[in-house]
């Protein structure tokens, strides 16, 4: 047991350091090949009372003249992950939308991380009980 509490405390140190982790439990960049699909779109959806993480919203991301929506869901932590839909796709023609069965919407915000075209785009759900 006295081992096993600092290889413990290592593996923990070494989480933190090794940088911010985002929705979906990637960083915002992503990788070479998200780069190549344009703006990501990520974010956490929470309870507006006491604004604790809720675990399986919808979201739904809608490119503009296109019918077929993206879904992903939120993760324990009430993360989530969407890739870009293009880089020739304006961040600003894909709606995002979150739903969660016996919950209400109140208010979902959306922040890119940058005014370039394919910056990514960050939204927070607070939904409220039905």
């Amino acid at each position: 047991m006295r081992r096993l509490v600092p290889c413990l405390a290592v593996l923990a140190i070494a989480a933190l350091a090794a940088g911010p982790a985002l929705a979906g439990g990637s960083d915002i960049e992503g990788s070479e090949e998200d780069k190549e699909l344009g703006a990501p779109y990520f974010g956490e959806a929470k309870d507006i009372r006491g604004l604790k993480p809720l675990e399986g919203v919808r979201i739904s991301a809608q490119r503009k003249g296109n019918p077929l929506p993206v879904l992903a869901s939120t993760d324990a932590e009430g993360r989530f992950r969407i890739p870009g839909f293009g880089k020739e796709v304006n961040s600003d023609d894909v709606t995002i939308t979150c739903a969660k069965s016996g919950w209400k919407v109140v208010e979902t915000e959306r922040r890119k991380l940058a005014k370039d075209f394919d910056s990514p785009v960050e939204i927070e759900c607070l939904l409220e009980k039905n």
